[in-house]
């Protein structure tokens, strides 16, 4: 390939690059001084401003939509109900409370009189007065 002097007409098909004005041949699609597209046509980027702003200002509707809900849903304007009420709830007085829930009587332990000189005491447990005790809660004789 030749560079044609200043002066000189171009070749026939031959254009100059748009950036450095040097000749580019019939079948360079690219500038091989510096890389610019001389035959190519590159297309511009798509803004994006516009699309990306329509999408912030729905994001930001959507969350003041969300706030809004989220107030009236939670917005209790009822007084509450005491705590320690001795009435009880209206759902209650219906129901009878489980068997189970009731107290049962607790009946006291027989007693049995004890021979003169001799204590009973609960299993497991000692006397007090220095006598022996069983492990079984049998009688201690006091010495």
């Amino acid at each position: 390939m030749s560079i044609a002097p200043p002066g000189a007409p171009p070749a026939p098909g031959t254009i100059a690059c748009p950036r450095c004005d040097t000749t580019i041949g019939p079948d360079q699609a690219w500038c091989l001084a510096c890389g610019a597209p001389a035959r190519t046509r590159l297309v511009p980027t798509p803004n994006w401003r516009a699309p990306v702003a329509v999408l912030a200002l729905i994001a930001v509707l959507a969350g003041i939509a969300l706030a809004v809900a989220f107030v009236s849903l939670t917005n209790d304007t009822e007084p509450a109900a005491p705590v320690n009420s001795q009435a009880p709830p209206p759902s209650a007085t219906t129901a009878q409370p489980p068997a189970a829930a009731q107290p049962t009587p607790t009946e006291p332990a027989p007693t049995t009189a004890a021979p003169q000189g001799t204590t009973t005491s609960a299993p497991g447990t000692a006397t007090g007065e220095g006598g022996t005790a069983t492990g079984e809660g049998g009688t201690t004789s006091a010495p």
